[in-house]
């Protein structure tokens, strides 16, 4: 009898076993199995000899996920469904004919001409826009192409081994535009003896985007700004919008200076000299300059900037 029950028992302790396991399996889902692991370069086509692919980058930014919508990211670029493998500004200018969506034939302003890639966001535009580059489009009208801009030193235009290109531009209207200079444009920009200053335009004819009741004229920037390297940024930053010039002596051919007046290119004239302890008590230095502006106009405002004036209160 006792080898019954002890039977009984055990069989008894085996179901209550198996149905605590089944209980768990059934209460633990199975963890979900891993991602397969994606290699870096998923999605970089491997080009063969002869035969160029896009700029990995490119590739790589397709993959990237796109940000959330409500922080404000950038949408994610896709890809064009006749989009080409190409590599453009690796083909030659006889291939770049092949691939007229994805590619342009240019032409540098010595001439040479080249195959590049099309601007994605001006492919759908006609013509080329003022400030842009000439590529395979006509400027729009009322533009043509020049050679020249005011951001570079060197002279440029049908020289060997420019790599600059031909901007259109709105030369011939009288007016010298952010996009013109002398070289490219001497129509509108050039001067001489017969016209010895041009009518200049910046982008923003109105004034510096954070033009105030304070700040409401170029004058206003020794009222409102605290040492001189501040007041010199904010003269500049009129300078470049209203005319689109970046210094004092170019403001003096600008055919009609206001708001600006005389004695603001001479402050900023001033400002745009190196600081110096040796030299501040020459007109060549900026402590010099301000110095001999003040003795010249009497313009109190001119203390906050005076070096004589900071080291006289600091002695007291």
């Amino acid at each position: 009898m006792v080898q019954g029950v002890t039977k009984n028992l055990r069989v008894v302790a085996l179901c209550l076993l198996v149905g605590g396991a089944a209980a768990f399996a059934l209460r633990e889902p199975s963890a979900p199995e891993a991602p397969p692991v994606v290699p870096v370069d998923a999605g970089v086509p491997s080009g063969g000899p002869g035969e160029p692919t896009r700029d990995t980058e490119e590739h790589l930014a397709r993959a990237r996920p796109a940000p959330d919508d409500d922080e404000g990211a950038w949408e994610q670029p896709q890809p064009r469904p006749d989009a080409a493998d190409v590599w453009c500004e690796g083909l030659s200018v006889e291939r770049c004919g092949e691939y007229p969506l994805d590619c342009e034939v240019a032409v540098y302003c010595d001439e040479v001409r080249f195959c590049r890639r099309l601007d994605r966001n001006q492919e759908q535009e006609t013509c080329a826009g003022e400030g842009m580059r000439l590529g395979s489009r006509a400027c729009c009208p009322g533009l043509v192409a020049r050679c020249g801009g005011e951001w570079e030193d060197a002279p440029r235009g049908a020289e060997a081994g420019d790599t600059s290109e031909p901007l259109c531009i709105r030369c011939g209207d009288g007016v010298c535009g952010v996009f013109e200079e002398a070289r490219g444009c001497p129509e509108d920009c050039a001067t001489s003896e017969a016209r010895p200053k041009v009518h200049y335009r910046g982008l923003l004819p109105e004034g510096p985007s954070w033009v105030s009741e304070r700040n409401a004229t170029p004058g206003q920037c020794l009222d409102t700004r605290p040492g001189p390297n501040e007041v010199e940024a904010c003269l500049r930053s009129w300078s470049e919008a209203l005319f689109g010039l970046r210094d004092a002596d170019a403001l003096l051919r600008v055919e009609n200076l206001a708001p600006f007046t005389p004695f603001d290119i001479d402050l900023m004239r001033c400002l745009e000299r190196g600081a110096s302890y040796a030299e501040r008590r020459s007109e060549t230095s900026r402590e010099g300059c301000i110095e001999a502006l003040y003795r010249r106009t009497r313009d109190s405002r001119l203390d906050k900037l005076r070096w004589f004036s900071t080291l006289s209160r600091e002695s007291r």
